[in-house]
C-alpha cells in the first residue's frame, strides 16, 4: 500500500467545515473528510514547527529532551526506513527551516528524493535590488519587517495564483505522482501554509472581510496581547487574512487529491492530512503562537483515508504525530527496524 502524509503548518482545527465551522470555506477538505476518518482527539506533541517534524521523522518525542534542531546522524527515520526497504520515499516542502544555517537541517536526507519550493518567510532566495513593491496582495509595510525576504520573493515570483507557495507545492506533488504511481511509495508533503506570513490573493480575504476600510494589515500578527497592539478592525482583518490563507490552501489540497482520485490511487493508498499546531487569533485576548498552550494551539485537525477502514468514522482515540511512523510502516507491510523504540 502507498501512503501520503500531508502536513499543513499552523492550521487551526476550527478552520475547516468537518470540525463544525461552516463559516470557513474548505469544500475540498470537507469532501475528503466525508469519506475518511475525522479524529476528534488529535493533539500536538512537540512544538512548534521543527520539533514536530522530528516527532514525525523519528516516531519519538522531541520534547522535553531537545528543542529546535535537526536530524542526528544516528536517527532512524520514517523516510529512511521506507527507502532502505526498497520502496520509494519522497519529500516535498516549502518550509524554509529545513534549509537554514541554524541546526534545522537533515530532514530530507533519508528520503529517496526531495523537492524544495523556495521563497517562504525568511528564505533569502531573491536579492534583486530593482524589485518594485507595487500591486501588492495586502497593504503591509514592505521594508521594515523581519519577513521582508518573503515579500521580496513573492513580488518576484507571483503573476497568478498558481505562483503562490502552496499552489506550487501541491502542483509539483501532483506531477510527481504522474511519474511514480507505478511503484509503491511513501510521499510526504510538508506545507508551510497556512503559517504566517499570510498574504493570499485578495479575493480569498474578501470572503471573510469585504469592507473597504483603510486598515493596517498584519500578515504576521503580533505574538502578544490584542489590547494595545490591534484595533478591533485590525483584528478582524487579521482573522480574515488567515481564513483566506486556509481557503487558498484548501483549493490546492483539493487539486492534489483530485489527482490521486483520478489516477485510481485511492484504492491502494492511505492518506493522512493533519496540522502540526494551531495559533491564537484573538482567542483568550492573544494573537500568534504564544507559549500558553490553549486548545487553539494544541488540538489539531487530523483526517485519515484508508481504502478498507474508517469511512465516515469519528474516532475518539488520543493520537499525536509520533503515531505516524508505526502507522505508515505497518500500512506498507514493513516492520519497525530492530532496536528502535518508538513512542507512538
Amino acid at each position: 500500500m502507498n501512503v501520503i502524509l500531508i502536513v499543513l503548518d499552523t492550521w487551526r482545527r476550527d478552520h475547516v467545515g468537518c470540525y463544525d465551522n461552516s463559516r470557513i470555506h474548505t469544500p475540498n477538505i470537507d469532501r475528503f473528510a466525508e469519506r475518511g476518518a475525522v479524529f476528534e482527539n488529535a493533539y500536538l506533541a512537540s512544538y512548534p514547527t521543527l520539533p514536530c517534524r522530528r516527532d514525525i521523522a523519528t516516531g519519538r518525542y522531541e520534547f522535553p529532551w531537545r528543542g529546535w534542531g535537526g536530524i542526528e546522524p544516528d536517527d532512524v527515520t520514517l523516510g529512511g526506513t521506507v527507502h532502505e526497504a526498497g520502496k520509494v520515499s519522497y519529500f516535498f516542502t516549502d518550509v524554509y527551516h529545513h534549509w537554514t544555517s541554524n541546526p534545522g537541517s537533515g530532514y530530507w536526507r533519508p528520503f529517496s528524493g526531495f523537492d524544495f519550493v523556495r521563497g517562504q518567510e525568511r528564505d533569502r532566495y531573491v536579492t534583486d535590488s530593482d524589485i518594485v513593491f507595487e500591486n501588492r496582495t495586502l497593504d503591509y509595510p514592505p521594508h521594515n519587517r523581519p519577513e521582508q525576504p518573503h515579500f521580496r520573493n513573492a513580488q518576484y515570483i507571483r503573476k497568478e495564483e498558481r505562483d503562490w507557495f502552496s499552489p506550487q507545492l501541491f502542483s509539483r506533488a501532483a506531477r510527481w505522482l504522474q511519474h511514480n504511481a507505478d511503484q509503491e511509495f511513501f510521499l510526504m508533503i510538508d506545507s508551510f501554509d497556512p503559517h504566517e506570513p499570510w498574504d493570499p490573493p485578495r479575493h480569498y480575504v474578501k470572503l471573510y472581510d469585504d469592507s473597504e476600510d483603510d486598515v493596517m494589515e498584519y500578515p504576521v500578527a503580533p505574538y502578544d496581547w490584542v489590547d494595545g497592539n490591534l484595533t478591533e478592525a485590525e483584528l478582524k482583518r487579521v482573522q480574515a487574512i488567515y481564513a483566506g490563507e486556509v481557503t487558498m490552501v484548501d483549493r490546492w489540497v483539493g487539486h492534489f487529491l483530485d489527482q490521486v482520485e483520478n489516477m485510481g490511487l485511492m484504492d491502494n493508498t492511505m492518506v493522512i492530512l493533519a496540522s502540526d499546531h494551531g495559533t491564537h487569533n484573538g482567542d483568550h485576548g492573544r494573537t500568534g503562537k504564544n507559549w500558553v498552550l490553549w486548545n487553539e494551539i494544541t488540538r489539531i485537525p487530523m483526517i485519515v483515508w484508508h481504502p478498507e477502514f474508517g469511512h465516515g468514522a469519528r474516532p475518539v482515540q488520543f493520537v499525536q504525530p509520533v503515531d505516524y511512523f508505526p502507522t505508515v510502516v505497518e500500512a506498507m507491510g514493513l516492520g519497525v527496524p530492530d532496536g528502535v523504540n518508538l513512542h507512538g
